[in-house]
């Protein structure tokens, strides 16, 4: 018999584990290295890394690198050559990121170089460059996506503009995943003081005197947003205090520098399993530069949450929502990205944009795009884009006769200039169910055969809904029931649900408290006998009686624990069947007996007798079957209802409610 059991339960365990998604990620075996080599004054670096593994019939698999020189320089080339400025002894490390390949992550190698010169100066390289693009002072760069399970780094740049300066990375937004990114370690290359415990008062002070600022934001490419913000009176510190609260995970760090040369420092994240809940989501990692008496510049980096590093997806945001915040026409902002991987220039690029029934796609609006180009307005015209809509569930976007570079390129210098994207919103058509809903984009360069991307989802995240309600309770009894008559009372509850459940079975669980009571009357005229009363003066007397008349009352608290399976028919209508168990609590008693009394003209004199009764015990558990009806707002707010349940001493009870979910 255990073995059976254990049987089963493995069993079982297995059938879950099958069902759920797996953040397990493979382990590269290859011993990744770094080769250097000296020429004259420079420092060549090549990978030794494992062999790339094409995905059957897919795009052509590569690599793209970050490396960091031990010096606070870096480059993304795939086999740089670094001069330094100073002699000693620098620790590299190559972060590579494997593109369309069937392979795991390659290790993050490393090795030390030793530099017996000393020079002047030392001239920056292209990656170094082409990094302020978004503003000319402060930026963010990612060198890959977010792939839950792995790692990636960030590189911040700043060109001072004073000697000193303060730097706030805000990660983890509390609206998306709180607990996506982990922070592992900070370079300090350049002197950066790392403040451990940020408070918040310490965080007010920077504001105090800020009169503005300058907002740009970038996902890859550049987007090339740029927006100035004027502030008076208090309105910077509420600005960034809004800012800051809408992240969990504050880093600051403070810098020092004597002139205007620009400084680097990697930030290493590590990102959590939680992430893949958030698959196709864009998060967005926010860089602030104050300069000691400056105005602040704030960079805002957008990054996807992805299950592989393919370069052509689409994305949503917000991919989760709260379903009690939104309004009733949603506001939707996607991003299709895409690469060319070819050798020549890309010359026609089509998107073909396929979306759910609840999406408005005549709602489409165009946010910015890249290769930056502006519409056509005649059908010859050239180095522009259209877009047409198709039926009610595609857009059609066209970049026509540009020139996107090819990753093959020989005389490539900028990876980033291989890949394009198109920002825009929609809108639902109407307050969304709580379901999900997916859409996918066909890319076509030229002439070759289209490129799905990933499915990008959007839907809910899962919550609780508590519910209030007070009703009327109603025991259905036949008058002449040996039990007694019983009464009406009231009916209070609180309880849980799921929140809006859509076409779905659900579970509730209620606590409900409720009032009845029982009335005995009973008469017997053909009794007789003597009973002693007081007398005008008190005096104990006896009188005679020819009949009595007994009555009593007995009040009740039920409590009760509704338990039932619901499912929303449609908004309005829900039905739930289920049972309770409840229990009677007696906390008040009445009795007396009304004696007729005879008179000495034969007339009789009603006596009331009250007589003192112990409570009841509180009753066994009682199991009852229901069923229940609510019409009204199914899914949050207001709903009158009805149920019914029977139990075997009682029998038949009918509660009418009013109910709001919240």
């Amino acid at each position: 018999m255990k073995r059976c059991i254990f049987g089963l339960l493995l069993l079982t365990l297995v059938q879950i584990l099958q069902g759920q998604d797996t953040t397990l990620v493979m382990q590269d075996t290859f011993p990744s290295s770094i080769k250097t080599e000296f020429i004259g004054n420079k420092v060549k670096f090549t990978p030794v890394i494992r062999p790339l593994v094409p995905i059957p019939g897919g795009r052509q698999a590569y690599y793209t690198y970050l490396w960091d020189f031990g010096d606070g320089n870096f480059s993304t080339e795939a086999t740089p050559e670094h001069q330094y400025a100073d002699s000693g002894e620098f620790d590299i490390s190559l972060y590579v990121v494997n593109n369309y390949d069937n392979g795991p992550r390659p290790r993050k190698p490393k090795t030390k170089v030793k530099v017996d010169s000393k020079l002047a100066t030392v001239s920056p390289n292209s990656f170094e460059q082409n990094f302020f693009k978004s503003n000319g002072i402060f930026q963010i760069f990612k060198n890959a996506d977010a792939v839950p399970g792995e790692d990636m780094s960030l590189v911040i740049g700043v060109k001072p503009t004073t000697d000193k300066g303060t730097i706030l990375i805000l990660t983890n937004e509390k609206l998306i995943n709180p607990n996506g990114f982990v922070v592992a370690n900070q370079s300090q290359y350049h002197g950066e003081k790392i403040i451990p415990h940020i408070t918040a008062n310490a965080l007010n002070s920077l504001w105090a005197n800020v009169n503005g600022a300058l907002i740009t934001q970038s996902g890859s490419p550049d987007y090339g947003l740029k927006e100035e913000l004027t502030f008076e009176g208090n309105e910077a510190t509420k600005y960034f205090q809004n800012l800051l609260d809408e992240y969990k995970t504050v880093s600051q760090y403070e810098i020092a520098s004597e002139n205007d040369e620009a400084q680097f420092s990697i930030l290493n994240l590590d990102i959590t399993p939680e992430m893949l809940a958030d698959t196709n989501a864009i998060v967005t990692v926010t860089g602030i530069y104050l300069a000691e008496g400056g105005k602040p510049v704030i960079h805002k980096l957008d990054i996807p949450i992805i299950k592989s590093h393919d370069p052509n997806k689409m994305s949503v945001r917000p991919a989760r929502m709260d379903y009690r915040l939104q309004f009733k026409k949603k506001e939707l902002t996607y991003k299709v990205q895409f690469q060319n991987d070819g050798e020549g220039d890309a010359k026609d690029i089509r998107l073909e944009m396929h979306f759910p029934e609840q999406v408005n796609i005549r709602s489409f609006k165009l946010l910015n795009l890249y290769p930056q180009c502006d519409s056509c307005l005649t059908a010859q015209d050239v180095g522009c884009y259209t877009y047409q809509q198709e039926g009610t569930d595609k857009i059609i976007f066209r970049f026509k006769g540009i020139a996107l570079p090819g990753t093959a390129s020989p005389i490539l210098t900028d990876q980033d200039s291989t890949k394009g994207f198109i920002r825009f919103t929609v809108q639902s058509h109407k307050k969304l169910q709580n379901k999900s809903f997916g859409s996918y984009t066909d890319i076509y360069f030229d002439k070759n055969e289209p490129i799905r991307t990933n499915k990008s989802v959007a839907r809910f995240r899962p919550g609780l809904s508590p519910l209030i309600s007070v009703g009327l309770n109603t025991p259905l009894r036949p008058a002449d029931d040996e039990i007694g008559k019983l009464t009406n009372g009231l009916t209070v509850g609180v309880g849980l649900a799921p929140i809006a459940p859509y076409k779905r079975p659900y579970w509730q669980i209620e606590l409900f408290a409720s009032t009845f009571g029982v009335d005995y009357s009973e008469s017997f005229p053909l009794r007789r006998g003597e009973i002693q009363v007081p007398d005008d003066r008190g005096n104990p007397i006896y009188r005679s009686y020819n009949g009595v008349d007994s009555t009593a009352m007995r009040k009740y608290i039920a409590l009760q624990i509704p338990v039932q399976i619901r499912h929303n028919w449609n908004r309005y209508f829900s039905t739930g069947i289920g049972a309770l168990v409840k229990t009677n609590l007696n906390y008040h008693n009445e009795q007396q007996a009304i004696y007729h009394l005879i008179n000495a003209n034969g007339q009789t004199t009603p006596h009331i007798q009250e007589k003192q009764t112990k409570k009841e015990k509180m009753s066994p558990l009682l199991f009852s079957p229901l069923v229940d009806i609510n019409i009204g707002r199914a899914y949050l707010g207001p709903a009158l209802g009805i149920r019914y349940h029977y139990d075997k001493t009682y029998k038949n009870n009918v509660n009418f409610y009013l109910m709001w979910r919240l």
